[in-house]
């Protein structure tokens, strides 16, 4: 393994979610300290289960929402727990089921909810969480394909995605000379319990450990191409790299 985490502590959120699971079982396997951040305690003690044995890392569970309006009473009370950290990976969003009709027919109350829980929740994120990384350290924001094209079946979802890789990239720039490092990981479909527990796989997309294999790169510094924000992994045989596959 290239990607050594060992005794490096990173706090992950959307740890629980299928994306984040997966990720989760491969930051532990490259020896990393990941605290598994969510807002249920039984969600949290289920997933600690599933994952079982950490392996060459340690899994610690931490029940807080990062979400919170209130970003500071979080970075406090997380430094409290963990001190400065070594990384961040955020893997939040609500996809907020499918639109009827076009844009112009999104009520006012589906356009407040996914903004809300998406675009929101997820600058919320940052800001409570970037402060808690060291200079040199990393921040993975996961984001989706559709921050980057045209998603008739669910706009507002593509929408608040695009809004947050706009945020990450702003502030990557910001952050450039005093760090942390910023990275977008934008992904393809990935294959989650959840999907599979309604009939509804492909094996050509991803899994949950090939996102956290990614990750694990761009934490320790190793991925191609670790000078740009922006990184892809759509399909598992072309692996993560810069370039976005989009076409305009």
């Amino acid at each position: 393994m290239d990607e050594d985490l060992q005794g490096r502590t990173v706090l992950l959120v959307g740890a629980t979610g299928g994306v984040g699971e997966g990720a989760t079982r491969s930051l532990l396997a490259h020896g990393a300290r990941v605290v598994a951040i969510g807002r249920d305690e039984g969600r949290l003690a289920e997933f600690a289960q599933r994952i079982g044995d950490p392996g060459a890392g340690e899994l610690v569970l931490h029940r807080i929402d990062v979400t919170a309006a209130d970003s500071a009473a979080v970075t406090r009370e997380l430094h409290a727990a963990f001190g400065t950290v070594a990384g961040v990976v955020i893997s939040i969003g609500n996809p907020g089921g499918r639109t009827r009709g076009t844009v112009l027919d999104v009520p006012d109350a589906h356009w407040t909810e996914m903004v809300e829980t998406n675009q929101t929740a997820g600058f919320r994120a940052l800001r409570a969480l970037v402060p808690l990384v060291s200079p040199d350290g990393t921040v993975v924001n996961l984001l989706g394909l559709s921050s980057e094209l045209p998603f008739p079946g669910n706009p507002l979802m593509a929408a608040t995605n695009a809004a947050l890789r706009s945020l990450v990239q702003t502030l990557a720039v910001q952050l450039a000379a005093s760090g942390p490092r910023l990275y977008g990981l934008v992904l393809g479909v990935v294959r989650t319990r959840a999907r599979q527990a309604v009939g509804v796989d492909d094996p050509r997309w991803l899994t949950g450990e090939q996102v956290g294999e990614a990750t694990a790169a761009l934490l320790a510094g190793t991925a191609p191409g670790s000078d740009r924000t922006l990184h892809y992994l759509i399909d598992p045989a072309a692996g993560l790299t810069t370039t976005t596959p989009v076409r305009s």
